[in-house]
């Protein structure tokens, strides 16, 4: 076949609104299926056929117009071609094993691809030069969008449904590092992103649970035991907040980020900060309104008033201008405006520049929109959908005014035919949508749906019909005599299940369709006779495939199936049968009935079996079979036999085994199971599809020579039909991604005349069926268009069939006549079987009607009689009357009821068993767990007066491993113990030198086994040394006997620094309460037999009360204590019989059993009441009792004397008086004695229910003891297992630190190899950066070489030319200053332009525009006329030369500087990253000493628990909680002598104290009167010396002399006070003139402190502006043009002084700081000590 010629792609139809995007300024491209689709905005398509091995992801340049296509198969490769001339641009290597998950380019020349599985890697391409620059790691989350920064190509947007990345790309030279910068996606309410924030803000830390002040704080991932990776993810698993859910982003010119989120949400993302925020949030479902359904559900809408319409109008457009969910999905920038749009199938622009949220414009779509893309000048905007829509709107445009691109409506093909004619291609869609095609160019002309879901379809070859089979069982037959208003003119419904096989006969004189039920039915495709199914034959399965091959008036049908029940194993076994011409015009005789189902023999049926199960079916001419294999990979040929076997002439395909072919030939094929063949019209040529996504082409001749196309992906199915047209010119082609292809022959020179061979028969076959054609369409033109609502719709009155029957029987019943069926009718959706065996009914009807009538006369007179038995039988006594089943003639009928019956007995019996099942294993596994596996059961004992109840302690078993544990802490401890006591042992032996060996030995066996009382009192010291009750608890010596827990073996508190340790003492802690709970226990068992015993004394007293009270005939209330379910819970486990409330179900055998035994009880009864001779025997000798009783004998009255009853008094003789006498003596003495006897046993009745009481209350006395004991070691048992809760719970903070530890040496392992990778890069870098350097310098010395040699390279001009020369030499041309990326946008950039990005051009487009610009400006300086006057032509050119080449050499200067700034740049950022992993390691390490010595502080820092009494504690107790962290545990030893110390003291003090006090009261009495009688003799004297040496002076001459010396000194001290008062005045002012110049220096300080922080803020501004300027410097130094030097100069000199500035201010604020200090130390006074 290959000799024929190739098939090209032609075109292909097909878009499931995938990612679109503009390659050229008009066109628009997108992926279908493994095409790539170009549409221009005027509606002219191409297409691209993909040669790669598979369909990957696709990407388009937003500038370049080119586009990159991925392999999907192992080692893909990506691909980049150039439109519109698909030239191969570039093929990108080695950057996957299996898959790419995404393309994007850049607006430059660099590309990015997401691989998937298994390198998961974010990979940079030079895509011009196919150089792959750096490849990353990235999370395994599935993309859910990838941009470039369309104004900075180093960075890259990264997207997935957790998450949200920036990739930062760094360069140095020729080596790129990409560095990720994580954002945190906030929460979906907006309430949540505040809480987070305070959260952040108040980290709480892990609170001790200790009684110290020493805690330990371990972060989370140490707590939960995690360590690596997993520790590190901990918070993002922990995080239980519902986060948005970004789908797709754009960048901004500014460098941030707007993403659309799944629920509506629009995030703004800060470009230097790269925090997101909610730049709209959507209102939660629950506070809309639900004013729609209110006025929808209201029944008066008249009376709505005017404030609820202005309400719902007003929340109507807000409902309007929100985002609801969905409606975000796809964003992209404007300059106008952010447009977003989504699901709801409108999009929005939001006004960036206003402060509040706001919907500028809205352009309804109408479906859910899932990708936009702006052309490059962004003037216009495509939009798509997924229902396969395409859309172009002018951006400015109205709204209304957006233009369809294209539509094609969305959906998997499951059927193309071609039409008569060969010049359309129909096809139809899942939804039932029917398409006509052009097949030359491939244009939708028309489309017309079925309203049903489509199965098939096929295209009849006589009439311009198309026939479409459905779910619902119908064939409806689309009018296509007009391909451009195509309409459904017939349905017929031929199944009651889908319709999966349509196939018309070569000439279209039959259409056999087949479905899931087997049935194969033929019918007439002419529509003159509205295509009446003509019969059916049937075949066992599936059907799989049907293909046909007509000759000679004679049409050869095959059908496979599948009877193996898996559809999956393809067809094994073929139905092959013969319809010809002459069966036609008898169709009657060849038909078994009406029904039509047709004859065996007439048709030639066969029933074979195919040895291979296969898939697809082609015949051919003579009888040649063709099939794929499932497994096998190949393609076989059979040969059809041409008669069945005779031995199968008569019998059914189920009655014997069916004839098994046999391959003929096989040939290779398709690579995987599944698949269809297809025979060409003209029967040259087989085609085979299949799901590995080819199509394979045979010439019948050489079938083992093939052509091969891929026109589908196998990853989505493959290639679903293949279908030649009807000159098999062009094949057709489809899959299940929803794409039609056609394919055109290439015919070689060879292959010309096979195709001319093809065009003939087609030819030929038109030729002979035009007439036909022409009559049949016209038949169809007169068809009236199919109304599915009219056919369905019910007629009125319309009785149904039930009805019918009801009514008819109501009046046969009433009448008492003879019922007859009513004629039966066809419903409305009757298949076409249907009718035919309702027609065959019929028919059956007419044909015995006469037998039929005789039937139910007899019939009727049966039930007469009947009926008159049914009475007879209702007079008859019961005992007579028969069941009224047993009239029941229907012997079948009643069986089937009985049966039935039995059945959902059985039913139910089962239902009933599986759930007493389920819940017997349920009771078997609470038992086994809660009794069986308890070696003690718990029980309890109840008191007898009170409600006082005491339980046991239930106990497991200790399994082996616990057994075992216990004994190795126990050997363990023990050798401890020994070698201690060794230790101990030896060192006192070498205190004591006198010891000998012997002794030694003798100690050291004593203090191991204590056998040596005295041993223990020898030394006072060792009792000292030993621990108190209140620190070994409950389970101390001395409470050995009283609980039984205790133990030698129990390490001390403060001993217990070692895991092991602390591992020992649970275990040894543990036994203790196991032996706690075992003793107690066995008290209980004690207490328990006690109580059973009381109850059995009580019993049997009370069995002799109760004999009492017989005899007494007193009616008391006897006490008859019981065990309750508590004390007896075995009795829970045991039903007895009177706890079943219900009747017990019993089987027929448990009757007959129950009734044998009853019948052999009731034997043995009468037996026992016949003749008893024992009983006889007894009462005639002894009464009928062996013992006689004094209460019996009491119980006899004394008989009375026969006279006394029939005698008077008076006529009795004496001998009848005495023995009336005797007898009333006798009556009195038996009442004597019947008294005494009942005092005897009031008195034993009282005796016995006293000590009954006392019994009881002497038990219940022994509970309360035992509950008391119980209380008390329930405290011990609790103590001690607090003891074993704070041991555990060190052992999970060592563990924590641990874990914590491992992390950190994780992490300082991981932090030194980064380090060692980055000093690597580091020293790598440096080397770079001295190359680099000293090529640049090179290039500076050979440029400055080349000025110097101007001179000599023009020495043969005059020197007044060479100047001349020399200046137009330095000349250089002027170019326009070209924006750099941190030029301001505002000042430059032309607002007129849509494109938001225009003002910011890109690096590579900078340079291209650059380039140009210094060419032509070259040019210019170049030209002839700039030449000086008497210079030669040939120097000129040389100067030109030499000037090129020296403006070149300038421009490499220039662009090598600015790589080797960015190179340093890079070289600064990995210092400053070795720095920062330097920092890190040091951190680490820092952090790990820390955990080193809290683990040491931990450990030593032990937790002791301590038993206090309620005096002991002298804390106040202020919270229910005490908090001991302030307090100090002192022994009470210390706190005793203390004590009694100071007592001592205390006394003696006083004692001394009362002594010195009478002693130095008499001292200080004789000191008293001796300084008395010295002052009096010193008074004396001094007295004499006065008057001796008195001098009169002017005072005293003064006082002698004036008369009013009092009234002088009185005047004299006025004086003195005025003059205090003066003083006193000024010092106030003076003071008050302080305060005023305080205040004063107060106000100027606040002023000075206000001044300072103004600077503050100002320096720290300009601080953050150098800073800026400095980072957007270093960002776009490879940005800046030639022309850069001076504006660098410029801003560098502009920062030095502001640096200067900020210095010098700086100091003034130094210099204001100080002055205020100043300032403040004199308004406040020094308080200094003084050091004497």
């Amino acid at each position: 076949m290959d000799a024929v010629g190739s098939l090209e792609l032609s075109w292909a139809q097909g878009y499931n609104g995938g990612r679109i995007g503009y390659i050229d300024k008009d066109v628009i491209c997108y992926q279908a299926g493994s095409n790539v689709k170009f549409i221009a905005e005027d509606g002219a398509e191409t297409v691209f056929n993909f040669k790669g091995n598979g369909v990957g992801p696709m990407a388009v340049h937003p500038t370049n117009k080119c586009f990159a296509f991925a392999e999907q198969c192992l080692n893909p490769k990506i691909t980049v071609y150039v439109y519109p001339t698909f030239r191969e641009a570039a093929v990108l290597q080695d950057g996957s094993k299996l898959e790419y998950r995404s393309l994007v380019f850049s607006h430059s020349e660099y590309l990015a691809s997401l691989t998937g599985i298994p390198e998961f890697q974010l990979i940079l391409w030079r895509y011009t030069d196919g150089t792959k620059l750096t490849s990353i790691n990235i999370a395994p989350d599935p993309v859910t969008c990838v941009t470039f920064n369309p104004g900075n190509w180093r960075q890259i947007c990264v997207s997935t449904e957790k998450s949200l990345t920036v990739w930062n790309t760094e360069q140095s030279n020729d080596k790129y590092v990409m560095l990720p910068q994580k954002i945190k996606l906030p929460a979906e309410n907006a309430s949540q992103n505040l809480e987070e924030d305070r959260d952040a803000r108040d980290v709480p830390t892990r609170a001790s649970t200790r009684m110290t002040r020493y805690t330990v704080e371990l972060p989370k991932a140490a707590i939960a035991g995690l360590v690596g990776e997993r520790a590190e993810s901990l918070e993002e698993i922990q995080d239980t907040t519902p986060r948005v859910v970004p789908l797709s982003h754009t960048w901004s010119p500014s460098g941030d980020v707007f993403v659309g989120c799944k629920g509506g949400h629009i995030l703004k993302v800060d470009g230097e900060m790269y925090k997101a925020r909610l730049f709209y949030q959507p209102l939660p479902p629950a506070s809309v309104p639900n004013s729609r359904a209110t006025s929808a559900t209201s029944r008066f809408n008249s009376q709505v008033d005017l404030t609820t319409a202005k309400k719902r109008t007003r929340y109507a457009d807000e409902v309007r201008d929100m985002i609801l969910e969905g409606g975000a999905d796809c964003v992209s920038l404007h300059r106008k405006g952010l447009y977003v749009a989504g699901q709801d199938g409108i999009m929005r622009l939001i006004d960036l520049k206003s402060s509040e949220f706001k919907v500028v414009e809205q352009i309804p779509v109408g479906n859910p929109i899932s990708s936009i893309s702006f052309s490059p000048n962004y003037r216009h905007i495509a939009v798509a959908t997924n229902k396969g829509t395409l859309h172009v709107h002018d951006v400015g445009a109205p709204p209304d005014s957006i233009k369809t691109l294209k539509n094609i409506h969305w959906g998997n093909i499951v059927g193309v035919s071609c039409l008569a004619g060969n010049e359309y291609c129909v096809s139809v869609r899942e939804d039932g949508e029917l398409q006509v095609w052009t097949i030359d160019k491939g244009l939708l002309i028309s489309a017309v749906s079925v309203g049903v879901q489509a199965v098939c379809l096929a295209c009849c070859p006589m009439v311009h019909v198309a026939a479409v089979g459905t779910v619902s069982g119908h064939v409806y037959y689309v009018d296509l005599t007009f391909p451009k208003k195509p309409r459904v003119v017939r349905a017929a419904r031929l199944y009651q299940t889908p319709v999966t096989h349509l196939s018309y006969e070569s000439d279209g004189k039959y259409l056999v369709a087949g479905s899931e039920d087997g049935n194969v039915i033929v019918v007439d495709g002419r529509a003159s006779v509205n295509f009446r199914p003509i019969g059916y034959t049937s075949i066992p399965g599936d059907i799989q495939a049907i293909a046909m091959y007509s000759s000679n008036a004679v049409t050869r049908i095959v059908v496979t199936s599948n009877t193996s029940g898996n559809k999956r194993n393809g067809a094994d076994t073929v139905l092959y049968f013969r319809i010809s011409e002459e069966m036609m015009k008898d169709l009657r005789s060849h038909v078994n009935s009406l029904k039509y189902d047709f004859k065996d023999a007439s048709i030639t049926r066969m029933i074979l079996r195919l040895p291979i199960p296969g898939y697809g079916a082609a015949l051919t001419e003579e009888n040649t079979f063709f099939t794929m294999g499932q497994m096998s990979k190949k393609l076989y040929q059979f040969s059809l036999p041409e008669e069945p076997p005779k031995k199968e002439e008569h019998l059914h395909f189920h009655m014997g085994k069916p004839n098994e072919l046999f391959p003929e030939a096989e040939f290779e094929s398709h690579q995987l199971p599944g698949g269809k063949l297809q025979l060409s019209p003209h029967g040259k040529w087989l085609a085979s599809c299949g799901t590995d996504g080819a199509v394979q082409l045979r010439a019948m001749g050489t079938l083992d020579r093939m052509v091969i196309i891929n026109p589908h992906d196998y990853h989505l199915g493959g290639v679903r039909i293949v279908v030649f047209a009807e000159d098999a010119q062009n094949v057709f082609t489809t899959g299940y991604d929803g794409v039609l292809c056609c394919y055109s022959w290439n015919f070689t020179s060879t292959g010309v005349g096979k195709a001319k061979s093809a065009m003939e028969a087609a030819r030929a076959r038109k030729t002979r069926l035009m007439q036909i054609q022409k009559d049949e369409d016209e038949v169809v033109r007169n068809f009236p268009e199919f109304s599915a609502i009219s056919s369905s719709r019910p007629v009125s009155g319309e009785i149904t069939q039930a009805e019918k029957e009801r009514k008819a029987m109501e009046k046969a019943h009433e009448s008492d006549e003879i019922y007859r069926t009513p004629t039966p009718s066809a419903p409305t959706d009757a298949t076409w079987q249907q009718v035919q065996e309702l027609e065959s009914i019929k028919e059956e009807d007419n044909e015995y009607a006469s037998v039929k009538q005789d039937l139910r006369v007899q019939i009727r007179d049966m039930r007469r009689t009947i009926q008159g038995m049914l009475k007879q039988n209702e007079d008859l006594p019961d005992i007579e009357k028969l069941g009224r089943h047993e009239f029941d003639l229907d012997i079948e009928e009643q069986n089937r009821l009985q049966a039935e019956a039995d059945a959902e007995v059985n039913r139910v019996r089962e239902e009933i068993e599986f759930e007493n099942l389920a819940k017997i294993y349920l009771r078997e596994m609470i038992k086994r767990e809660c009794w069986d596996e308890m070696d003690v059961k718990g029980r309890a004992i109840q008191a007898f007066f009170t409600s006082l109840e005491v339980s046991n302690f239930p106990m497991r078993k200790r399994s082996a491993a616990t057994e075992k544990q216990l004994q190795v802490v126990t050997t363990r401890r023990k050798i401890e113990l020994a070698d201690l006591a060794a230790r101990k042992a030896e060192l006192e032996v070498s205190q004591k030198p006198g010891l000998t060996t012997t002794m030694f030995i003798s100690m050291l066996h004593q203090e191991m086994h204590g056998e040596d009382d005295e041993t223990a009192d020898m030394d006072e010291g060792e009792d000292g040394a030993k621990e108190k009750p209140s620190t070994t608890g409950s389970l101390d010596q001395k409470m050995r006997a009283l609980y039984g827990g205790g133990s030698d073996l129990f390490y001390s508190q403060f001993d217990l620094h070692t895991r092991d340790q602390k591992v020992g003492q649970i275990v040894l802690l543990e036994d203790a309460i196991y032996r706690i709970k075992n003793t107690f226990n066995k008290e209980f068992d004690d207490v328990y037999q006690k109580k059973l015993s009381e109850i059995t004394k009580i019993k049997d007293k009370n069995r002799r009360i109760l004999k009492i009270l017989e005899d007494l005939d007193l009616n008391e209330e006897v006490v008859k204590p019981e065990l309750s379910m508590y004390e007896d819970p075995e009795s829970l486990l045991t039903v007895e019989d009177h706890e079943v409330k219900v009747e017990k179900y019993l089987t027929a055998e448990q009757r007959k059993e129950q009734e044998r035994r009853e019948k052999e009880e009731e034997e043995r009864r009468i037996r026992e009441r016949g003749d008893n001779a024992r009983e006889r025997g007894l009462d005639m000798m002894m009464g009928g009792v062996l013992e006689i009783k004094k209460e019996d004998e009491l119980k006899k009255d004394v008989p009375k004397p026969l006279f006394m009853s029939t005698k008077e008094p008076n006529d009795w003789t004496e001998d009848e008086q005495k023995l009336a006498k005797e007898y009333e003596k006798k009556v009195k003495d038996l009442q004597e004695e019947r008294e005494k006897y009942r005092k005897q046993l009031e008195t034993e009745l009282r005796k016995l229910q006293g000590m009954i009481q006392d019994s009881m209350q002497g038990f219940d006395d022994t509970l309360t003891q035992l509950f008391m004991k119980k209380i008390k070691i329930m405290m011990v048992i609790y103590q001690e297992e607090l003891k074993i809760l704070r041991l555990r719970y060190s052992l999970l903070v060592e563990e924590e630190m641990e874990t914590r530890e491992k992390e950190l040496n994780r992490l300082m392992e991981h932090k030194k190899s980064m380090k060692a990778l980055t000093a690597n890069a580091l020293m790598e870098s440096k080397k770079h950066v001295d190359a680099f350097k000293e090529q640049y310098d090179i290039l500076n010395a050979e440029d400055k070489v080349m000025d110097k040699a101007f001179k000599r390279e023009f020495n043969d001009v005059t020197a007044v030319q060479q100047d001349q020369l020399y200046r137009l030499f330095r000349k250089r041309p002027r170019i326009p200053r070209l924006k750099g990326f941190d030029t301001p946008a505002p000042s430059t950039a032309d607002s007129s332009l849509p494109n938001p990005f225009a003002d910011r051009p890109s690096t590579a487009r900078q340079h291209a525009q650059a380039k140009s610009q210094l060419e032509a400006a070259i040019q210019d300086l170049d030209k002839i006329s700039n030449l000086p006057e008497g210079v030669e032509e040939s120097v000129w050119q040389r100067l030109c030369a030499y000037r090129r080449e020296k403006i070149e050499n300038d421009l490499l200067i220039k662009q090598k500087a600015l790589i080797l700034a960015e190179m340093d740049n890079f070289y600064k950022k990995r210092v400053d990253e070795d720095e920062r992993l330097k920092n890190e390691i040091e951190g680490i390490f820092d952090t790990l000493n820390k955990l080193h010595e809290e683990r040491i502080r931990f450990n030593l820092n032990l937790e002791v628990q301590l038993m206090l009494k309620q005096g002991q504690v002298e804390v106040d107790p202020t919270n229910f909680i005490h908090d001991y962290k302030d307090s100090a545990l002192i022994h009470r030893t210390v706190v005793e002598e203390l004590n009694s110390n100071i007592k001592q003291l205390g006394e003696s003090k006083i004692t001394s104290m009362m002594e010195s006090k009478d002693f130095r009261k008499g001292i200080i009495q004789l000191e008293w009167e001796q300084k008395r009688m010295l002052m009096q003799m010193e008074d004396l004297q001094n007295k004499m010396k006065d008057i001796q040496f008195m001098k009169v002076t002017r005072e005293i001459q003064l006082y002698l002399s004036n008369e009013d010396y009092e009234g002088k000194k009185s005047e004299e001290i006025g004086k003195l006070e005025q003059t205090i008062l003066t003083q006193l005045k000024h010092h106030e002012k003076n003071v008050r003139e302080k305060k005023r110049i305080i205040k004063d220096l107060g106000k100027t300080i606040k002023s000075r402190d206000s001044e300072n922080s103004s600077m503050e803020n100002d320096l720290a501004e300009l601080n953050v502006t150098v800073n800026e300027r400095r980072h957007i410097d270093e960002v776009n130094a490879d940005r800046r043009s030639n022309t850069g030097t001076e504006k660098r100069y410029q801003e560098i000199v502009q920062r030095r002084k502001l640096v200067d500035l900020a210095k010098a201010q700086a100091q003034e604020v130094a210099v204001l700081r100080a002055e205020v200090e100043r300032l403040r130390m004199r308004t406040f006074p020094a308080l200094v000590q003084v050091e004497h």
